[in-house]
């Protein structure tokens, strides 16, 4: 599992607020990628009469302030996720070779938008679909149209912030079955200050999820763009920690028995053993009379199922009652 440190539009046109944003990230957590938002052509995204136009205008970045900010996450070996909003950023941010591309849920079936991305990505490089709020039909239909070979189902909505009764994991979990040849991730947008934000997070995490993402802030609790949703440095690495935990109680996934099981399992001082009730000569056959299942102080290398599977075969030696099974105990066909 991976965790995501979103910058989003926390930065609202101050480079150098920016700037120290990425810095901080980089150098003071254990973020595992970096998130940032590309529009370079802010008209394409939304017409001139929305009540964000006159706000957001006068925060975009040149690209060659956007190269400056992903070099910092580069010369960090960090992975870099882009979202980008119009058909210039996708040109431009691709460019870049980010490891993952996203489409944010408010542009999931832009047709233009999807285009682009599907002639000039990469196979390599992931796409994250962002799905807060949409429809099965949209999502199903975003995913047919890409037919991308890396595609990650990106959950969780921002809606100032977002109330974990909105947050519906049963649902996740139906949608996470529909669409069991992806990868998933949760986007966690509950308030900062929330008592329950890291137990929220979590909670999403363990739901089976690849990635978490989490708005990050250098100044916890200041009034800017996302600001309800975004946690401080030092939570963020605490959220790392209970992450990695979580990892590893995850674990591989293998149906094979891991070795602290395997040690759990001894048949004999743990799982019962087969022990013989009554004497056996040697030559005879082993018949399901002869035999009880018990926990015993010896170990035994047959497990209660070898033995059934055994009931028929004959003995190497005489064995008195009392002894406990072993594999060496039979003549081999």
């Amino acid at each position: 599992m991976k965790l995501i440190a979103e910058t989003a539009w926390h930065h609202e046109g101050d480079y150098s607020f920016m700037m120290n944003l990425v810095k901080e990230i980089v150098d003071k957590t254990n973020a595992d990628i970096i998130k940032m938002h590309i529009t370079l052509d802010l008209e394409e995204y939304m017409n001139t009469d929305h009540e964000n136009y006159k706000l957001q205008k006068p925060m975009l970045f040149s690209k060659s302030q956007w190269q400056k900010l992903i070099k910092i996450v580069r010369n960090k070996n960090k992975e870099l996720m882009l979202l980008m909003n119009d058909t210039k950023a996708i040109e431009f941010g691709l460019s870049l070779n980010p490891e993952y591309a996203e489409i944010h849920s408010v542009c999931l079936n832009d047709i233009f938008l999807l285009k682009k991305l599907k002639k000039i990505i990469k196979k390599k490089t992931k796409i994250v679909l962002g799905v807060g709020g949409t429809s099965i039909d949209e999502i199903e239909s975003a995913i047919n149209f890409l037919k991308h070979p890396n595609t990650i189902l990106m959950f969780g909505f921002q809606n100032y912030p977002t109330v974990y009764e909105d947050v519906n994991l049963n649902k996740i979990r139906r949608l996470m079955k529909l669409f069991d040849n992806l990868e998933f991730g949760y986007a966690d947008h509950t308030a900062g200050n929330n008592e329950h934000n890291e137990l929220i997070t979590l909670l999403g995490a363990a739901s089976g999820m690849e990635y978490i993402e989490k708005h990050v802030t250098t100044h916890f609790g200041q009034k800017r763009i996302d600001w309800p949703a975004a946690i401080s440095l030092s939570m963020f690495n605490k959220l790392h920690k209970k992450i990695n935990i979580l990892n590893k109680l995850n674990g591989d996934g293998s149906l094979s028995m891991n070795s602290g099981e395997l040690s759990y399992s001894k048949f004999g001082p743990m799982k019962k053993a087969a022990v013989l009730n009554s004497n056996v000569k040697k030559s005879k056959t082993l018949t399901l009379d002869k035999i009880k299942f018990i926990r015993t102080k010896e170990i035994s290398d047959m497990s209660q199922l070898d033995i059934i599977k055994s009931i028929g075969k004959k003995l190497k030696t005489d064995l008195k009652k009392g002894t406990v099974l072993m594999s060496r105990h039979f003549i081999k066909k």
